[in-house]
Order: C-alpha cells, then sequence, then structure tokens
C-alpha cells in the first residue's frame, strides 16, 4: 500500500464501518444486530455468506486452486456487558457481569438495557462518606437506573431478567491525527479490518479459498471460533484482535506489553489468558514466516507477547481438529475494556494491508510444516 490515496481511502473505509459498528449492541450471546450488519456488509464483496445456527458468519472467496490450502481469517463480533440478574421493587436493575469489565470503570457509566438508555448508578457526590468516594464500588453493589420508579414500571419498558446491558459509547474522533475511540473496539477494530480485507479483495480470486469469519461468544471463551475451525476445517488460520498498547504513563511498553500505538499492525507471537501458560497460541513458525514475507519492508509491523495478559481466537482454532498453523494480527488499543476504547487508524490500515498481501501471497503457502 505505498499509494497514499489508497491509504486515506482505505482508512476512510475502516472509519465508515466503526461508526456504523460503535452504534450497535452486541454483547456475547445477544450479537444479533451486528450479525445483521455483517452478514449484509460480506455480502457486497463475496458471492457466499453462511450464517450458522449460533450466529457465525462464513465469507468465502473460493480459490483457482482446489488442492490449495484453506485460510480462516477471523475477527468476532461480541463485546463485553452484562446482564440483569435482578429487579428492585423500586425499579432499580442489578446486573452480572459479562466478559471482563473490571470494577473501576463502571460507576456512572451510561449504558443501553434492551434498547433503553440507562446508567450505572453511584453514591452522590455530596452524600457519600470520604471512604464510599475513595474506594471502587465492586459490582455487587451497583445497580442501573433507567428511570424508573417501580418493578411494574420496568416490566412495562419489556425489561426482564436475562436481557443484556451494554456500554454506550459511539465513535469519536481526536484533533489532528486518525486516533479514535469507541466502545467495543475490542473486537469491532478488528471486524472492521476484516471487512475492509475483503473490500480491498473484491473481484478477485485467491490461490486458495478464503474463508472471512465474523464469530460470536469470544469474549466468554472463544466458542464461536471453535465451532466455525471445526466446520470450515481450514488448513491455517489468522486471528484479528486488539492488542492492550502499553505506551501510556501508567504502563510500560517492555515490562508490560511491548506494543505501541501509531507503530503499525501487531504480530502477535505469544498468547495466554491467565498466570499459565494456557488458553493462548504460540505462533506457528510457519504462519509467523509467511506474516514477515507479507509485510516485506513496506507494511508497519511490531511484534509482542501477552502472556498473561489476554488471548485471541488463535488460541482454540489451532488445536481444532489435527491442529490448525495458526497466528494472531492486531492493533493496539488504549483503554481496554471501558467505553471508550482507542486505536489509531494508520495502524488499523497497515493491518488491513498486512492480510491483502498475505492472501495474495497464497500460492507460496505450501509448506505448513513445523520445522
Amino acid at each position: 500500500m505505498n499509494d497514499a490515496n489508497a491509504r486515506e481511502r482505505i482508512k476512510a473505509g475502516l472509519k465508515r464501518t466503526l461508526n456504523d459498528l460503535s452504534r450497535l449492541h452486541g454483547i456475547s450471546g445477544f450479537e444479533q444486530s451486528v450479525v445483521r450488519y455483517t452478514q449484509t456488509r460480506f455480502g457486497e464483496y463475496v458471492d457466499d455468506v453462511e450464517t450458522d445456527r449460533y450466529g457465525n458468519i462464513t465469507a468465502t472467496k473460493r480459490g483457482r486452486a482446489t488442492t490449495a490450502p484453506r485460510l480462516m481469517v477471523s475477527a468476532h463480533m461480541d463485546e463485553i456487558g452484562f446482564i440483569v440478574k435482578g429487579i428492585e421493587p423500586n425499579g432499580y436493575l442489578r446486573f452480572d457481569r459479562i466478559g471482563g469489565a473490571g470494577d473501576a470503570l463502571l460507576s456512572c457509566r451510561k449504558v443501553d438495557v434492551k434498547g433503553h438508555f440507562g446508567l450505572i448508578g453511584s453514591v452522590s457526590g455530596h452524600l457519600g462518606s470520604a471512604d464510599q468516594l475513595s474506594r471502587v464500588t465492586p459490582l455487587k453493589e451497583l445497580y442501573i437506573d433507567v428511570g424508573a420508579c417501580s418493578a411494574e414500571q420496568v416490566a412495562a419498558m419489556g425489561i426482564a431478567i436475562g436481557d443484556p446491558v451494554s456500554f454506550v459509547g459511539e465513535l469519536a474522533e481526536f484533533s489532528g491525527g486518525d486516533r479514535v475511540c469507541g466502545k467495543g473496539m475490542d473486537d469491532r477494530a478488528g471486524l472492521a479490518i476484516l471487512i475492509q480485507v475483503l473490500s480491498e479483495l473484491k473481484g478477485e480470486m485467491p490461490h486458495g479459498s478464503v474463508h472471512a469469519v465474523a464469530t460470536v461468544l469470544e469474549q466468554v471463551g472463544h466458542r464461536g471460533a471453535a465451532m466455525a475451525a471445526y466446520r470450515i476445517k481450514p488448513d491455517y488460520a489468522i486471528a484479528i484482535d486488539g492488542v492492550p498498547a502499553g505506551d501510556t504513563p501508567d504502563l510500560s511498553s517492555t515490562k508490560d506489553v511491548p506494543c505501541t500505538m501509531g507503530k503499525g499492525a501487531v504480530v502477535l507471537l505469544a498468547t495466554s489468558s491467565g498466570d499459565i501458560n494456557v488458553r493462548g497460541n504460540i505462533a506457528h513458525p510457519a504462519m509467523k514466516r509467511f506474516v514477515l514475507e507479507a509485510a516485506g519492508r513496506e507494511v508497519p509491523y511490531q511484534f509482542a507477547t501477552t502472556i498473561g495478559r489476554g488471548s485471541t481466537e488463535a488460541g482454540l482454532v489451532h488445536m481444532s481438529r489435527d491442529g490448525i498453523p495458526a497466528i494472531s494480527i492486531g492493533v493496539p488499543r488504549r483503554y481496554s475494556y471501558s467505553p471508550h476504547e482507542m486505536i489509531d487508524l494508520n495502524d488499523a490500515a497497515a493491518a488491513v494491508d498486512l492480510i491483502v498481501r498475505f492472501v495474495r501471497g497464497m500460492e507460496g503457502h505450501g509448506d505448513l510444516g513445523f520445522l
């Protein structure tokens, strides 16, 4: 992507898609609005779009060579959020967590409750004790105010136990650059990248078949990707996701996460979700080689590891059937799991360029061996 005009066009396309996606609500298990949007967008660029019983969407570009390796490229549609677990007689809602939003990020946040505006309540600044005002309120003590005065009024609004709750945080742009923020960038940014990749490849027939998959239920254990990988039986796979940036004053890009905003796409070499190295992925050597060949000297990229700090769908995809060589590609993301996650569109455009080059180079991907 040496052409500056092409770069600006891709960034503009990403921004339009992110603007759409940041307005949609789709926590894990309730991704319907994002599924409908993605079905339409995928349909603009490929001939074959399938949606399974759980909502995973597969857009297939058939390859020229029927014996060539089959590639799966995935990004997840779901976002973190909450679920209504109880309704107080005076109309306040109690809720549980779906995904990883930390307690410190919750008080006084705007939320959507099944299409109704709400606020996560907090003790008044004038009435709270010094202890109350200085401590982080745990989720079990929090409540949601939807403007109702009774449980009966809540019921009349159509809100019930089990209904989804998501952050409100539409796309906002920072002055003087290409940085934007909004809710659900994990992984709406990855989904926007996947859609833009298909747009760039429109009308092309790759060497091998490409299966672009928008998945569900990632925030609760990468479940949708596992379903899709088992069904598609790809020969190799790329998972697109965000990577926590380590370049803010409260973090270190060496001690915490070696990932800096504005320095290009992130190639994840090792991931895991816990203190021990489980539920993650170590980049397959062939996949690393293919990605670096695709990047060459033209695409800016950076390496990162996130051991104990989060995994991607590659963590389950690579274990499907008899093993699928996999790697993760993403973008640096600040303020993860908040309603205002931040990315740089130049990094996202670099990820688009990298994956498009990878697909166009599939003819050279014959050797998927470990050695």
